[in-house]
Protein backbone atom coordinates (compact mmCIF):
# COMPACT_ATOMS: atom_id res chain seq x y z
CA UNK A 1 0.00 0.00 0.00
CA UNK A 2 1.17 3.41 -1.08
CA UNK A 3 2.26 6.10 1.62
CA UNK A 4 -0.31 8.72 0.03
CA UNK A 5 -3.10 5.31 -0.09
CA UNK A 6 -2.83 5.19 3.63
CA UNK A 7 -2.56 8.86 4.16
CA UNK A 8 -5.98 9.09 2.51
CA UNK A 9 -7.20 6.34 4.34
CA UNK A 10 -6.33 8.22 7.52
CA UNK A 11 -7.65 11.75 6.58
CA UNK A 12 -11.02 10.16 5.52
CA UNK A 13 -11.34 8.26 8.69
CA UNK A 14 -10.52 11.94 10.64
CA UNK A 15 -13.16 13.52 8.52
CA UNK A 16 -15.57 11.08 8.54
CA UNK A 17 -16.09 11.90 12.00
CA UNK A 18 -16.88 15.16 11.25
CA UNK A 19 -19.57 14.52 9.58
CA UNK A 20 -22.01 14.33 12.79
CA UNK A 21 -23.86 11.44 14.57
CA UNK A 22 -25.51 10.88 17.72
CA UNK A 23 -23.11 12.12 20.49
CA UNK A 24 -23.28 10.29 24.19
CA UNK A 25 -22.98 11.83 27.61
CA UNK A 26 -20.42 10.19 29.53
CA UNK A 27 -18.88 12.51 32.34
CA UNK A 28 -15.99 14.32 31.69
CA UNK A 29 -12.57 12.24 33.38
CA UNK A 30 -9.47 10.92 32.81
CA UNK A 31 -9.03 7.54 31.42
CA UNK A 32 -6.05 4.85 30.63
CA UNK A 33 -5.90 2.11 28.07
CA UNK A 34 -3.66 -1.09 27.19
CA UNK A 35 -4.32 -2.77 24.63
CA UNK A 36 -2.44 -5.54 22.12
CA UNK A 37 -2.68 -6.97 18.57
CA UNK A 38 -1.81 -8.34 15.30
CA UNK A 39 0.27 -5.84 12.95
CA UNK A 40 0.81 -6.61 9.17
CA UNK A 41 3.72 -4.65 7.92
CA UNK A 42 3.86 -3.55 4.22
CA UNK A 43 6.56 -5.52 1.80
CA UNK A 44 9.05 -2.41 1.21
CA UNK A 45 11.82 -1.98 -1.31
CA UNK A 46 15.08 -1.63 -0.03
CA UNK A 47 18.57 0.35 -1.31
CA UNK A 48 22.23 0.80 0.26
CA UNK A 49 24.27 3.46 -0.20
CA UNK A 50 27.11 3.07 -0.79
CA UNK A 51 26.44 -0.05 -3.08
CA UNK A 52 26.74 -3.56 -2.00
CA UNK A 53 29.95 -5.58 -2.90
CA UNK A 54 28.60 -8.25 -4.48
CA UNK A 55 24.52 -8.58 -4.51
CA UNK A 56 22.12 -6.17 -5.68
CA UNK A 57 22.24 -2.80 -4.25
CA UNK A 58 17.95 -2.54 -4.49
CA UNK A 59 15.64 -5.54 -3.23
CA UNK A 60 12.15 -6.39 -2.12
CA UNK A 61 11.37 -7.62 1.49
CA UNK A 62 8.05 -8.61 2.69
CA UNK A 63 7.36 -9.54 6.40
CA UNK A 64 5.16 -11.84 8.52
CA UNK A 65 2.26 -10.32 10.66
CA UNK A 66 3.60 -9.51 13.94
CA UNK A 67 3.21 -7.95 17.63
CA UNK A 68 1.58 -4.77 18.19
CA UNK A 69 1.18 -3.32 22.41
CA UNK A 70 0.83 -0.27 23.56
CA UNK A 71 -1.26 2.16 26.37
CA UNK A 72 -2.56 5.15 26.26
CA UNK A 73 -3.62 7.99 28.95
CA UNK A 74 -6.05 10.45 27.57
CA UNK A 75 -8.68 12.77 28.54
CA UNK A 76 -12.82 12.52 27.88
CA UNK A 77 -14.58 15.89 27.50
CA UNK A 78 -17.91 14.22 28.30
CA UNK A 79 -19.12 15.01 24.92
CA UNK A 80 -17.74 12.64 21.68
CA UNK A 81 -14.43 14.17 22.06
CA UNK A 82 -11.34 12.29 23.42
CA UNK A 83 -7.55 13.18 23.53
CA UNK A 84 -5.07 10.97 24.46
CA UNK A 85 -0.99 10.11 24.38
CA UNK A 86 -0.29 7.27 23.46
CA UNK A 87 3.20 4.63 22.99
CA UNK A 88 3.02 2.17 20.97
CA UNK A 89 5.31 -0.99 20.22
CA UNK A 90 5.33 -2.64 16.43
CA UNK A 91 8.17 -5.76 15.38
CA UNK A 92 7.07 -8.15 12.55
CA UNK A 93 10.25 -11.03 10.98
CA UNK A 94 11.40 -11.07 7.80
CA UNK A 95 9.76 -13.86 5.52
CA UNK A 96 11.34 -13.12 2.51
CA UNK A 97 14.90 -11.19 1.11
CA UNK A 98 17.01 -11.77 -1.17
CA UNK A 99 19.45 -14.54 0.32
CA UNK A 100 22.39 -12.66 -1.11
CA UNK A 101 21.33 -9.83 1.30
CA UNK A 102 20.95 -12.00 4.61
CA UNK A 103 18.53 -15.06 5.75
CA UNK A 104 16.51 -13.20 8.46
CA UNK A 105 15.53 -10.66 10.48
CA UNK A 106 12.82 -8.59 12.10
CA UNK A 107 11.83 -4.43 11.51
CA UNK A 108 10.42 -3.41 14.76
CA UNK A 109 9.47 0.30 16.06
CA UNK A 110 8.27 2.17 18.82
CA UNK A 111 5.88 5.25 18.36
CA UNK A 112 4.66 8.17 20.95
CA UNK A 113 1.27 9.44 19.12
CA UNK A 114 -1.26 12.15 20.32
CA UNK A 115 -4.70 11.23 19.18
CA UNK A 116 -7.86 12.61 18.67
CA UNK A 117 -11.26 10.09 19.06
CA UNK A 118 -14.54 11.78 18.10
CA UNK A 119 -17.42 8.92 19.29
CA UNK A 120 -20.84 8.00 17.10
CA UNK A 121 -22.68 7.65 19.91
CA UNK A 122 -24.25 4.53 20.75
CA UNK A 123 -25.14 1.87 18.56
CA UNK A 124 -27.20 -1.23 20.69
CA UNK A 125 -24.56 -2.35 22.84
CA UNK A 126 -21.30 -0.69 21.31
CA UNK A 127 -20.08 2.75 20.83
CA UNK A 128 -17.76 3.14 17.15
CA UNK A 129 -15.54 6.00 17.13
CA UNK A 130 -12.84 7.13 14.47
CA UNK A 131 -9.80 9.12 15.03
CA UNK A 132 -6.42 10.33 14.06
CA UNK A 133 -2.77 10.69 15.14
CA UNK A 134 0.53 12.35 14.94
CA UNK A 135 3.63 11.95 16.56
CA UNK A 136 7.04 10.62 16.19
CA UNK A 137 9.12 7.17 16.48
CA UNK A 138 12.11 7.44 18.73
CA UNK A 139 13.26 4.07 17.70
CA UNK A 140 13.08 1.97 14.15
CA UNK A 141 15.24 -0.49 13.50
CA UNK A 142 15.93 -3.28 10.99
CA UNK A 143 18.32 -6.10 11.60
CA UNK A 144 19.39 -8.07 9.04
CA UNK A 145 20.84 -11.61 9.95
CA UNK A 146 22.26 -14.71 8.79
CA UNK A 147 21.16 -18.28 10.37
CA UNK A 148 22.20 -20.90 7.91
CA UNK A 149 26.05 -22.13 6.63
CA UNK A 150 25.75 -20.13 3.28
CA UNK A 151 26.57 -16.58 4.68
CA UNK A 152 25.88 -13.65 2.47
CA UNK A 153 28.77 -10.76 2.30
CA UNK A 154 29.25 -9.06 6.01
CA UNK A 155 28.81 -5.85 4.46
CA UNK A 156 24.66 -6.58 3.99
CA UNK A 157 24.17 -7.45 7.55
CA UNK A 158 23.54 -5.80 10.61
CA UNK A 159 21.39 -3.73 12.51
CA UNK A 160 20.14 -0.47 10.64
CA UNK A 161 18.03 2.29 12.99
CA UNK A 162 17.19 5.87 12.89
CA UNK A 163 14.62 7.95 15.74
CA UNK A 164 12.97 10.76 15.51
CA UNK A 165 11.13 10.28 12.42
CA UNK A 166 7.54 11.49 11.54
CA UNK A 167 4.16 9.32 12.48
CA UNK A 168 0.61 9.00 11.48
CA UNK A 169 -1.96 6.83 11.66
CA UNK A 170 -5.56 6.58 11.34
CA UNK A 171 -8.20 4.82 13.73
CA UNK A 172 -11.52 3.18 13.62
CA UNK A 173 -12.87 0.76 16.29
CA UNK A 174 -16.08 0.67 19.03
CA UNK A 175 -16.12 0.60 22.54
CA UNK A 176 -18.20 -2.25 24.58
CA UNK A 177 -18.87 -0.94 28.11
CA UNK A 178 -18.52 -3.46 31.05
CA UNK A 179 -18.82 -2.07 34.07
CA UNK A 180 -19.30 2.15 34.86
CA UNK A 181 -15.48 2.42 34.93
CA UNK A 182 -14.27 -0.68 32.57
CA UNK A 183 -14.77 -1.00 29.20
CA UNK A 184 -13.37 -3.29 26.07
CA UNK A 185 -12.88 -2.21 22.76
CA UNK A 186 -11.76 -3.28 19.41
CA UNK A 187 -10.00 -1.27 16.67
CA UNK A 188 -8.25 -1.27 12.99
CA UNK A 189 -5.59 1.16 12.14
CA UNK A 190 -3.61 2.09 9.44
CA UNK A 191 -0.38 3.72 10.87
CA UNK A 192 3.10 4.60 9.02
CA UNK A 193 6.70 6.53 9.40
CA UNK A 194 8.17 9.17 7.41
CA UNK A 195 10.48 7.85 4.64
CA UNK A 196 12.70 6.63 6.93
CA UNK A 197 16.66 6.47 6.25
CA UNK A 198 18.36 4.20 8.54
CA UNK A 199 21.52 3.78 8.97
CA UNK A 200 24.43 1.35 10.22
CA UNK A 201 27.98 1.83 11.41
CA UNK A 202 28.74 2.00 7.58
CA UNK A 203 25.64 2.50 5.27
CA UNK A 204 22.59 3.93 5.00
CA UNK A 205 19.05 1.45 4.10
CA UNK A 206 15.86 3.41 2.71
CA UNK A 207 12.84 1.37 3.10
CA UNK A 208 9.15 2.40 3.89
CA UNK A 209 7.29 1.53 7.06
CA UNK A 210 3.28 0.92 6.76
CA UNK A 211 1.35 -1.26 8.49
CA UNK A 212 -2.50 -2.14 9.05
CA UNK A 213 -2.95 -3.29 12.41
CA UNK A 214 -6.25 -4.96 14.30
CA UNK A 215 -6.42 -4.93 18.48
CA UNK A 216 -8.17 -5.39 21.37
CA UNK A 217 -7.80 -3.49 24.77
CA UNK A 218 -9.46 -2.37 27.90
CA UNK A 219 -10.17 0.84 29.07
CA UNK A 220 -10.56 2.38 32.72
CA UNK A 221 -12.04 5.32 34.16
CA UNK A 222 -10.78 7.15 36.71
Amino acid sequence: MSKRRLTTIALAMACAGLGGGAAFAQGAGVYARAYGGLSTLNSTDVSFKPGLPGPPSTAKISFDSGLLVGAALGYDFEGPWKAEVEYAYRSSDVRRLPVSLAQSGDFASTAIMVNGLYSFGEVGPLRPYVGAGAGFSPELDLDLTSSGPSAPPPSALGNYSRSGRFAYQGIAGAELPLTDRWTGFGEFRVFAIDSPSLRSSSRTLKADYQTIDLLVGVSRRF
